[in-house]
């Protein structure tokens, strides 16, 4: 990827603006971000790339996303019933009754070391308004870094979702088995461009941890859905410890707007408490699911309220941690 980490930089400013601002993000500027993530980004060629959503948080990796399966979709055609199901919740209990129960869960279960290895299972849009095609994109990514190597990250085809396991018409099957590795990348310790505060993330202090979230753009005002983004990011760098998990949720339910769902299963099958955030700025609708077993945050859920351009509204992404 021929392109300097400062472009990357601006680049994702003017497609993701601030959330204080009232602007909707377009399907091209979605398509901006995500071709930097892909690493198909050329901006003499105007390339679109893929639609996300705000869960894009594998900027960390700056991995190259390659496509799975493939529709090819006129605009005035309907795209919704590409889209997964949303979750389905019952039962939600009193907020501070959710939060109690994640932090004895954490408090309880085996311990987790920190490490500077995530591996996620991110499903999204992927827009090519040119050629009027939309792909739909569930891949398993492992990213791991140090200050002093760098970073690699090993893209591996997921298990392809479709309700009851039928593509639907117009869908191709995937070039790769659930498993074949698709792709690696590899970023040398230069260009390696991690925020300090995140890279010096050793303990579970709320103070360490709001630095942490501070660097990677949290406003001590932000909406609880920014401070979501947020956590997204961070956890995109680091698998946290049971205590920082705690510290992370406290600083959610401290930015309020926080309500409950209720109980799931998320797309792993694994049981959850789903909590939805709030951040009035944009057209998301953002979730983040947090195990009952273990009490960590081990999920995050998009859904896009309006439809924008061929984006159809519904769930347009998500991110799963904890999935080895």
């Amino acid at each position: 990827m021929n392109i300097s980490d400062d472009e990357i930089d601006r680049l994702f400013r003017a497609a993701n603006p601030a959330p204080a601002s009232s602007e909707r993000l377009s399907a091209h500027a979605i398509a901006v971000r995500e071709s930097i993530i892909r690493g198909t980004h050329a901006p003499a060629q105007e390339r679109q790339g893929w639609a996300w959503g705000r869960f894009a948080v594998a900027v960390a990796a700056i991995v190259a996303i390659v496509v799975v399966v493939t529709n090819v979709i006129a605009p005035t055609q309907q795209a919704i019933a590409l889209t997964p199901p949303p979750l389905q919740y019952t039962n939600p209990q009193p907020l501070s009754s959710v939060v109690q129960e994640a932090k004895d869960r954490l408090g309880s279960t085996v311990p987790v070391d920190q490490e500077r290895r995530v591996s996620s299972l991110v499903w999204g849009w992927s827009i090519d308004m040119a050629k009027e095609k939309i792909e739909s994109v569930p891949q398993v990514i492992m990213f791991e870094w140090a200050p002093a190597t760098g970073s690699r990250s090993t893209i591996v085809a997921g298990e392809p979702y479709w309700p009851d396991g039928v593509r639907p018409e117009g869908i191709e099957a995937s070039p790769y088995k659930p498993g074949d590795t698709i792709t690696e990348l590899i970023t040398a310790p230069e260009d390696l461009k991690i925020p300090a505060d995140v890279v010096n993330l050793n303990d579970a202090s709320r103070e360490s941890v709001d630095r942490a979230l501070t660097s990677l753009g949290v406003r001590p005002s932000s909406p609880s859905g920014e401070v979501l983004v947020g956590i997204g990011r961070l956890l995109s760098y680091w698998t946290l410890t049971n205590e920082q998990h705690a510290a992370l949720i406290d600083r959610l339910i401290d930015a309020g707007g926080v309500t409950v769902l209720g109980s799931s299963t998320d797309r792993l099958g694994r049981d959850v408490i789903g909590l939805r955030v709030t951040d009035p700025a944009t057209d998301y609708q953002d979730t983040v699911l947090i195990s009952r077993d273990t009490g960590r945050i081990v999920g995050m859920e998009n859904e896009l309220t309006v439809a924008q351009d061929v984006i159809p509204a519904g769930v347009v992404g998500y991110t799963l941690w904890d999935v080895e």
